[in-house]
This record gives C-alpha cells, structure tokens and sequence, in this order.
C-alpha cells in the first residue's frame, strides 16, 4: 500500500514529536519545561487544526497557568509523578467546567454546561496534567464517522478525504497530527479503539467498571462503557496507564511467545455488522503471519458472535434520543445532523414496546459473554479486525458497502468491537496499527483478553507493535 498525497504535509518540531515518556524525562533533567511544551502544542494547533476540525475550545489562559504551575513543580523538585505538565484534551462528552459539552450536536437539548469536571479528566488534572482544549465528535457518539452538525466532518491526517471514525473523533486526529501525545475519549461499542485503528494509534479499552476508567455497573450497554486515552505508540499507553491505574504491573518485560492466542477471522455473524472487508482482513492476516514467529496463534473459524444485537443496541439508543427530542421544542430536531435525523426517524417505527429493544441487548449481550467465557478458557488472548471495513469519506456517515440494518438504514464499522466489549462483564482490548488500505489510510489488530487482564493486553500489545514495526505518519 502507498501512502495519499491528500496526508497532512506540515511535520511536527522536535518538542511535538516527543512522547509523554520522553517529555516526563525533559522535565526531570530540566532540559524542557511545561510552558515550552504547551507553546509548541498551541502552535502546532494554529497549524493544522484548520484542516482537522479535531478541536472545537481553548483553555489557552487556564493551560498556561497550569503549566507556569507545572514548570514551578519541576524546579522545586516537587512534581505531582508523570503525568505533570503533560498536555491533553478532552472529548466532547467528557464535562470540563467553562466548556459546553455539546456532543457534537446543535440541538441544545443534548448541552451541558458543566460544574464538576469528568472523573478521569480530574484524576489527569490532580496529576499535574495540563488541558488546552476541547476535542471534537461525532454527533451523539452513536455512529462510527467522524461528521457533526455542529463541528463539521473530523478529517484524518493520513489522508484528508477520508474519515477518522468515531465517536473519539477529533482525539484520534490531534494525536496523529502530533497535536500533544495524549487524548482523552470514551468507548462503549469502540469509540476509542475504532478511530485510533483508522489514525494509526493505539487505545485500551480498560476492563469495564475499573476505577477510574470505568463507568458504575448497572445496565447493559451504557455500563460497559469506560473512559480512556488515545496515545500514539504503546508504551505511552502503558506509562500512563501506570499512572492512572495506580498500577506497577504493566511496565515490566514479561514474554509473551507462551500465550495461548485465538485469531477470529470472521468474528461476528451479526447481520448489523457484516463480514470483514477482503482489504482489512489481507491486512490483518499479514499482521497475524508476521506474529506467528513471537506467539502461537490458533485460527478460530466460527463466528464467536451471533444475533442481532446491534440491531437492537441501535434501535434502543436512538429511541432514547427520539425521546430526548420530544421533550424540546419541536424545531430541535431540525438541527440535528440529517443522518442522525433520519436514524432517530426510523427507530421511532420501528422500536416496537417500551423496552424490547433494551431487554435483547442484555439477553445477547448474556449469550455472548457465555461465548466469550468459554473461549477465554482455551485462549489467553484473542486478536481480531478492529474496524470491518476500511477507510471511506468524511463527509459519510459508514463505508459504501458497510452492511445496513435495513430497518434502520444504520451502518457500522466497528466490527466486533461492541460484541467484546459489552459481552462477558467488559473485557479489555487494544487496538494497534498493523498496515495501510488503498488510500494510505491505517487498518488496525485488536487485541482482547479475559476481564481485569489490562497489564496482559498492554504487555502483548507492546511485543506485537515491536514485530509490526508499523510506520507512523511522521
């Protein structure tokens, strides 16, 4: 695969192609401070964000007094670990006071202006983190594109055509762009994993309900959601992980090669998802061929997933918006993106009696976790296709051949990713780039293990980026 010569052409400088480990050792020895970085970061934005659309709001007065704050840590010798004076954003729907959280929506019924920041967001900024801005998303979270009515399409800097994927849009763009190392998102059917497999970067998908990823348990999928970070290689993933995590068990070098690994080329039988593309799954199987030295991998050739649940998941999330919508002024509506417009339309006629749609997701979602389960004794790890399909336009809502729900016209990309990580109580998974499409565009591996295995996930994660060798965009 070559590369498009519609990617974003202006290389980052020294400072912004330094990772959050490498910055973490600059402010130790005094070689860099915060303020430094955070001028870099804010001049890296002015650059190239006009063609991204990755940020929609600035807290250029409060980042730099964070980092004056920061920089005065490091010189007492008093930092707060090492994750202080790093800059990150945070998505749309993660409530940072003095920013409206709009989900990437005009209609005002979906804004909130917020008092208290996201947890996770407040565990970075306890840490000594330094927020600059707002990231971008896809409108409502519930599609895997990257268009908005309200920010316009996210565009992906390898190639600007074509979409980052979703929900993390704006995330995903900025850290492959080189705009800050770090970018906070959320996932609950691969809103984090998706777009970092079409950017070419890496994010987990913590094991749902782990402190201070995940959301409280309660009803399926909302709960299975967790909150994270995208990152641009995995050893940053792991350092801040550590940190985050409060953990001191992901960063050492334990192999890998005597690993049980099950490949799924065809994970799902669910008729919302389809199968995998031949242009994603020759990628992968490359990717698998070139691991098959450092761990043995075992094909699994039956779907692990089967029944409509996403047409059931889809089908409940969008009544929920219809009803969200019902209770405003009717113009609201207007606003809305047109393909989420039409989407609210069609699950209001087809949504049958109050709670169907909700009691089939947690029946399927039941049977695939049995499913997973069982695989998960055989298996330690298991690898897959991130996104089904690869790369298509910004300004589309899915790939042109992505398989619809004919009742709800909806199409989905994410391939088996909400399957893994609603079904059997959130597993962890990882996605990692493993090779380009046919625009230049990254196709990634996830990787998933049993629940609360994270430091396993990241440890594979790391040797199989090693073997890879996947070339970044600068």
């Amino acid at each position: 695969m070559t590369q498009s010569p519609d990617r974003l052409a202006i290389p980052p400088d020294a400072i912004c192609r330094m990772s959050a480990r490498e910055l973490h050792a600059a402010y130790a020895a005094r070689e860099l401070s915060p303020v430094e970085v955070l001028d870099a970061v804010l001049a890296r934005v002015e650059l190239v964000d006009p063609a991204l659309s990755a940020m929609y709001w600035r807290f250029d007065e409060s980042a730099r007094a964070a980092a004056v704050a920061s920089e005065r840590r490091w010189l007492r010798g008093a930092s707060l670990g090492r994750l202080d004076g790093l800059p990150i954003t945070a998505k749309d729907n993660m409530d940072v006071p003095g920013a409206p959280t709009y989900l990437g929506s005009r209609t005002n019924l979906f804004t909130r202006t917020p008092t208290e920041p996201d947890p996770l967001v407040r565990a970075f900024l306890d840490r000594g983190a330094v927020l600059f801005a707002k990231s971008t998303m896809v409108e409502t979270g519930l599609f895997s594109g990257s268009f908005s009515s309200l920010h316009g399409p996210v565009r992906n800097p390898w190639n600007l055509a074509k979409s980052t994927g979703g929900s993390t849009s704006g995330g995903a763009a900025a850290t492959a762009a080189h705009i800050g190392p770090v970018h906070l998102g959320t996932d609950g059917g691969g809103s984090l994993r998706s777009p970092a497999a079409s950017c070419g970067c890496v994010a987990l998908k913590a094991t749902a309900h782990s402190r201070p990823f995940g959301y409280p348990p309660g009803d399926v999928p909302a709960s299975s959601g967790v909150r994270g970070f995208l990152s641009r290689d995995v050893d940053d993933q792991i350092f801040v992980f550590d940190e985050i995590a409060e953990s001191d068990g992901v960063g050492d070098a334990r192999p890998v090669g005597g690993l049980r690994v099950g490949y799924l080329p065809e994970p799902s039988a669910d008729p919302g998802v389809g199968d995998v593309h031949p242009v994603v799954r020759a990628a992968v199987e490359a990717a698998i061929d070139r691991l098959s030295g450092t761990v043995r991998i075992e094909e699994i050739p039956e779907p692990l997933f089967e029944g409509p649940m996403w047409e059931a998941a889809v089908t409940a999330a969008f009544t929920g918006v219809s009803r969200t919508l019902d209770a405003g002024p009717p113009e609201f509506a207007g606003r809305l993106h047109p393909v989420v417009r039409e989407t609210v339309a069609r699950a209001r006629a087809t949504a049958g009696p109050a709670g169907r749609a909700e009691e089939e997701v947690r029946r399927l979602t039941a049977h695939h976790g049995r499913r997973l389960a069982s695989a998960f004794e055989r298996y330690d790890l298991l690898v897959l296709a991130c996104n089904y399909y690869p790369s298509f336009d910004a300004e589309l809502p899915w790939h042109d051949e992505c398989a619809l729900i004919e009742a709800l016209g909806y199409g989905w990309t994410s391939g088996a990713c909400p399957h893994i990580g609603w079904a059997g109580g959130g597993p962890p998974s990882v996605s990692v780039p493993c090779g380009l499409d046919r625009d230049g565009v990254p196709i990634g591996l996830l990787i998933a293990g049993r629940p609360g295995s994270d430091a396993e996930v990241l440890r594979a994660a790391r040797r199989f980026e090693e073997v890879l060798k996947f070339t970044a965009l600068f």
